[in-house]
C-alpha cells in the first residue's frame, strides 16, 4: 500500500466517524461487529484471506463482515492502524517497538514464535566481494526502517562487534530495494520472505549468513486500542478463528505454497524450499506469554541502546492477555 492509498483509507475512515457523530454514535459503535484486517503476502492472515472459510465461520458466530487491506511491510501497516484505518494485523517485533515509542494506541494480542529461525536474510549481488557479515563495514546496506529487519541487522552487527554506524544504512521499501540491488545502488539488502527468495531467483542475488546470536524471531498480531477495548468479543472471535486457520495451514502447506506462488509469481518448487526452512513452525496464533513480553522488552532495550528509538519503552504496557483460545 502506497502513501496515497493509506491517506485514502484514512480519509474514508474519517468520513465514517463523521457520519457516526451525526447521531447515535455510541449505539452504532457497540453494534460494530466488522473487522478490517491488514495483510501481507504471508502468514495465517494470508491463508484466511485466500480460503474464505475464516469469514464464513465468523459470520456464523454473528461477526463480520471482514475487509482485507494489503500492505508491503509492517511500518505502513502500523501507520494505518494508528490512523484507525485497520483493526488488526501481523507484524514483526520492531514495528511494535516503534509504535510504542511514538505512543501509538495499540496492543499486541497474540504471537507467532519461530524458534531457531531468523525472520530476515541478507543478500548481495552475485559478483559482490562481500562474503561475510563483517564485510558490510562501510557498505550501503538497505533495509526497511521500522521493520523487523532493522532489529535483525542491529543485533547481528552487535554480535560481531559492529554498530549500525559502521555501515551506511539505506531505508528502502522491499520493491525499491530490489531495484537498487539490481542496479548497484546498494551493496546489500536485508529483507524477509518472499522478497528474500525473489531476490535470489530473479536477480541472481547471493545469500550471506546472518549471525544468529541473541535472535529469537517472534511476530505479533497487533490490534488498535479501540478494537481491544470496545469490541473485545469481536477480537476474541477473530483470534479463535485465525488460530483455526493457522492449524489448517500447518496441515496443508502445499496450499499455502501454491497460493503464495500465484501472488508472487514464484515457482512452487522455490517456495517449497523456503517453507522447508520453517519446519513445523509455519503458522501460529498463540496467547501472549511472559516469555514473549520479556523477549519484546529485550528487543526494545536493544533498539534504544543502539539509538534507533529515542525513548525507552515498557513492552508489558502494550501486551494484552485477555484471550484464552477456545480450543
Amino acid at each position: 500500500m502506497n502513501r496515497r492509498q493509506i491517506l485514502a483509507a484514512i480519509a474514508g475512515f474519517a468520513a465514517t466517524l463523521s457520519l457516526a457523530a451525526c447521531g447515535g454514535a455510541p449505539k452504532q459503535a457497540a453494534a460494530n461487529k466488522s473487522i478490517v484486517f491488514a495483510t501481507q503476502k504471508n502468514g495465517a492472515p494470508f491463508v484466511a484471506q485466500q480460503r474464505g472459510e475464516f469469514e464464513k465461520r465468523l459470520q456464523a458466530r454473528g461477526f463480520g463482515p471482514v475487509k482485507w487491506v494489503e500492505f508491503s511491510s509492517g511500518p505502513p501497516l502500523i501507520e494505518a492502524l494508528r490512523a484507525g484505518a485497520v483493526d488488526i494485523g501481523l507484524v514483526g517485533d520492531t514495528p511494535v517497538v516503534y509504535a510504542q515509542a511514538s505512543k501509538t494506541d495499540l496492543y499486541y494480542v497474540a504471537t507467532q514464535s519461530l524458534p531457531g529461525l531468523v525472520g530476515s536474510g541478507l543478500v548481495v549481488p552475485k559478483a559482490s566481494a562481500i562474503r561475510t557479515f563483517a564485510d558490510l563495514k562501510g557498505k550501503k546496506v538497505a533495509y526497511t526502517k521500522g521493520s523487523s529487519s532493522e532489529y535483525t541487522i542491529a543485533s547481528a552487527l552487535g554480535s560481531i562487534g559492529l554498530k549500525l554506524s559502521d555501515i551506511e544504512p539505506v531505508n528502502l521499501t522491499p520493491g525499491d530495494a530490489q531495484t537498487a540491488l539490481a542496479n548497484g545502488s546498494i551493496d546489500a539488502w536485508l529483507t524477509w520472505d518472499p522478497y528474500f527468495t525473489l531476490a535470489q531467483l530473479r536477480g541472481g542475488a547471493r545469500e550471506i549468513a546472518v549471525p544468529q546470536a541473541d535472535l529469537r524471531t517472534v511476530a505479533f498480531y497487533v490490534a488498535s486500542g479501540s478494537f481491544v477495548r470496545d469490541r473485545t468479543d469481536v477480537l476474541k472471535a477473530t483470534l479463535d478463528e485465525l488460530r483455526t486457520e493457522a492449524e489448517w495451514g500447518n496441515a496443508n502447506r502445499s496450499y499455502y505454497r501454491d497460493e503464495v506462488a500465484k501472488a508472487t509469481r514464484l515457482p512452487p518448487a522455490v517456495l517449497q524450499g523456503m517453507l522447508d526452512r520453517y519446519k513445523d513452525f509455519l503458522f501460529a496464533v498463540d496467547p501472549v506469554t511472559p516469555a514473549d513480553i520479556a523477549t519484546q522488552q529485550r528487543v526494545s532495550d536493544y533498539l534504544f541502546d543502539a539509538k534507533v528509538i529515542p525513548v525507552k519503552v515498557d513492552a508489558a504496557k502494550a501486551a494484552w492477555r485477555g484471550w484464552t483460545p477456545a480450543q
